[in-house]
């Protein structure tokens, strides 16, 4: 949870963690240009970043035409992220300008052929990083490879019927598109997904796991019906993603609660949500505003503040990367004084301000302040947990990995403890467990994708057997 909050305020983390995004969004096509010009651009080409003198990391861009425009996407194979498209792109020429608003990157460049090899010299940047990036033509493609926890029958072999469905939201029309599981036995639950921060797709594709591919799976087998969807704005969905909060989405959950409840096939279920991370949190506001909901399991799951989560998360971070205390205690200081003026309300200028004041670059603290006084990240900041789970009079189990270096658990445990009556509450903290309920040893995102675990079966197993007990 919250890579892109991450990114946005600790300036000690490298690119290995700014380039973290989980999305599919809708290709958008550049005008066509003549045929001859049009295909030296064509395929796939590969090049490396110097984040430090002793640290790259290689990325691969894939140019390719639907019908007559162009599409374009990029793979981080050391982070085991794939196919992330630009959603704009322009090409004049020999010139290239490839941008994925939704994760703040940015691709320029220019086409040389020399003696018949071809290069694209360029620049890469994302938020206030930027570093040079030239590409060559490669025939060394790098292709995800597939988790062992991820289902291998084909669908006819299934214990479950796979159906893709659409509802829109109520009020915006926005259209919501979805996977729905279906146990072919008598179900008596049915689990809604919802997924952490930073654009999703249904799978919840993260480091090269699909997080909720797995757990739909892994719950359907046992009985229960599973609806996961993508988010607003992001791979079938409609809807502006960049524009909304944890409010909004926290809607769209309500319709995907009510598309749930209208089905006849579940009028005897206990509809409920399971939400991982900032889902967590969308799920509490979603809950709370209905009474119909029958359970909530919040995996790593904010009980404080969105601000606190963000301050803890950094120092936790930081000490784990080895970042020398005086650096460290330094950010640490400034992390708290950035996140009080966004909570009083700074402008986007003035939090620019502080940041120069404070020994960042012109450059750095205007990309990263104009970020940080977005709608979504104004709203997560000022928003405590603890009010909507103390609204909460439903089955609730909260569970956090002890090696969680984003959503700690033992201060978010806590919270969540102190919002919501023994009665309806159940906890368990994972001593060995990460942010995505992986075994792990330090906890920090880098490990994420050297996992060939996606999801702690204990957890799944656990988290059945208390539904069944409902």
């Amino acid at each position: 949870m919250f890579n892109k909050v991450q990114k946005l305020i600790n300036t000690a983390i490298t690119l290995t963690l700014l380039i973290y995004v989980s999305l599919n969004s809708s290709f958008m096509f550049a005008k066509t240009i003549e045929a001859d010009v049009q295909q030296q651009w064509l395929g796939d080409w590969q090049g490396e970043i110097n984040i430090s003198e002793k640290q790259k990391i290689a990325l691969i861009f894939h140019i390719n035409k639907n019908n007559q425009n162009y599409q374009a996407s990029v793979d981080v194979p050391a982070q085991q992220q794939f196919g992330l498209p630009f959603n704009k792109i322009t090409i004049n020429n020999n010139e290239i300008n490839l941008l994925l608003d939704i994760a703040n990157i940015k691709y320029q460049g220019k086409l040389t052929i020399d003696a018949g090899k071809k290069t694209i010299i360029g620049t890469y940047s994302q938020g206030s990083f930027s570093a040079p990036l030239n590409l060559q033509v490669t025939n060394q493609v790098i292709t995800r490879v597939k988790k062992p926890q991820e289902p291998n029958e084909s669908i006819s072999q299934l214990p479950y019927t796979i159906e893709q469905v659409e509802f829109n939201h109520p009020t915006l029309g926005h259209r919501l598109s979805g996977t729905l599981t279906i146990p072919k036995e008598n179900i008596t639950k049915v689990a809604i997904l919802l997924s952490g921060s930073g654009p999703t797709t249904r799978d919840e594709d993260v480091a090269g796991h699909k997080i909720f591919l797995v757990l739909a799976d892994k719950l359907s087998r046992q009985g229960i019906a599973v609806l996961r969807y993508d988010d607003r704005g992001v791979g079938k969905s409609t809807g502006n993603f960049n524009l909304a909060t944890s409010a909004d989405f926290a809607s769209d959950a309500n319709a995907a609660f009510q598309f749930i409840k209208a089905d006849s096939r579940f009028q005897q279920s206990k509809i409920g949500f399971i939400g991982h991370s900032e889902g967590g949190l969308i799920g509490a506001i979603s809950a709370s505003q209905n009474p119909d909901v029958g359970f909530f399991i919040s995996l790593a799951g904010p009980g404080t503040s969105g601000g606190q989560i963000l301050i803890d998360q950094s120092l936790r971070i930081q000490k784990l990367m080895g970042v020398p205390e005086k650096t460290l205690q330094k950010d640490h200081q400034l992390q708290k004084i950035l996140i009080r003026a966004i909570k009083q309300g700074i402008s986007s200028n003035e939090l620019s301000d502080l940041m120069m004041a404070n020994g960042i670059t012109e450059k750095q603290a205007k990309a990263q302040a104009s970020q940080m006084t977005s709608p979504w990240f104004k709203y997560f900041i000022k928003t405590d947990a603890k009010t909507f789970l103390a609204k909460l009079k439903l089955p609730v189990l909260a569970l956090n990995g002890g090696l969680d270096a984003q959503v700690l658990a033992k201060e978010n445990i806590a919270g969540i403890q102190q919002a919501i009556p023994f009665k309806y509450l159940t906890t368990r903290v994972y001593p060995k467990l990460n942010h995505l309920f992986q075994p792990a040893i330090t906890g920090l995102p880098q490990e994420y994708s050297k996992s060939e675990i996606t999801f702690s079966q204990q957890v799944i197993d656990d988290m059945v057997r208390w539904l069944n007990k409902l």
